[in-house]
């Protein structure tokens, strides 16, 4: 591999194409720090939860990174919420590729956490406080994948469970749940940032 050593590059001041650097059909620029492509998925509809059994929120996208070396900037917004009894809600990542699963390795924060199966933690969020207060608590949830390792396609997935409450306290992502004229739209992307 040859290597050109120059301080700066400007395009032609004229024609069709006056001060512009074009990388050709086919080609790649490849910088440090640059995002090289985008993904993302949107829902508009919300999603009931009622244990602390994992179920997803139905918000998932599949992204196939370009160099398997890439930094995937991972993040969704959304709210959650509790009704028909006092329960907070929590959120985490589920990365699948090739049918092997892990999860975005967050700490405890907020109301406390829950375990994933592989051991780490979930980020928990507030819910309601009771039956009469039903509460949207917006959020962001990041994830800054660095242990992908992979070309192949990713499906990135986000799960949802209770933290505390019981089986008869209705959670919801993306809306009340229990009246559908009150849901937001939840945004799932993924960045890919060259190394």
């Amino acid at each position: 591999m040859s290597t050109l050593h120059v301080e700066n590059l400007k395009g032609l001041s004229s024609g069709s194409n006056a001060n512009k650097i074009i990388v050709p059909s086919g080609q790649e620029l490849h910088a440090s720090g640059h995002v090289i492509q985008v993904g993302s998925a949107i829902r508009q509809t919300y999603t009931t939860f009622t244990s602390s059994s994992y179920v997803t929120s139905g918000l998932e996208l599949s992204f196939t990174p370009k160099f398997a070396n890439s930094m995937l900037h991972v993040m969704c917004t959304s709210t959650l919420a509790s009704y028909a009894g006092a329960a907070t809600t929590g959120t985490v990542f589920k990365r699948t590729i090739s049918g092997s699963v892990s999860y975005s390795p967050l700490g405890t924060t907020g109301h406390g956490a829950i375990n994933t199966p592989d051991g780490a933690t979930m980020a928990a969020y507030g819910g309601s406080d009771g039956a009469s207060n039903n509460r949207q608590t917006p959020f962001t949830m990041e994830w800054y994948d660095t242990t992908h390792n992979t070309t192949s396609a990713i499906t990135y997935t986000v799960m949802v469970a209770q933290n505390s409450g019981s089986s008869s306290h209705v959670c919801a992502m993306g809306g009340l749940g229990d009246n559908s004229a009150y849901h937001v739209v939840s945004t799932l992307s993924v960045r890919e940032i060259a190394q």
